[in-house]
């Protein structure tokens, strides 16, 4: 059974592919990393908390409101 976990932490690195090779043509951030991104530490914070892991969940989540207001102003240009 693949964990959530895993789950999570696949996107994130998808993410940063895909980031990684946009780099090539164009130093902005791309809206498909960032929205990756967080899919991928939504579903840590989902696992963190459903394991009762509360201050890693809680740390997750900071990051996960950080990267939605980020992709939030890359979609507003």
């Amino acid at each position: 059974m693949i964990s959530y976990s895993l789950i999570g932490l696949s996107l994130v690195v998808l993410g940063w592919l895909i980031q990684l090779i946009k780099m090539k043509k164009d130093l902005k951030i791309n809206p498909y990393f960032v929205g990756l991104y967080s899919l991928g530490i939504l579903i840590l914070v989902y696992d963190g908390f459903s394991s009762g892991l509360n201050n890693l969940a809680i740390a997750n989540l900071i990051s996960l409101i950080i990267s939605a207001i980020v992709l939030v102003k890359i979609l507003k240009k």
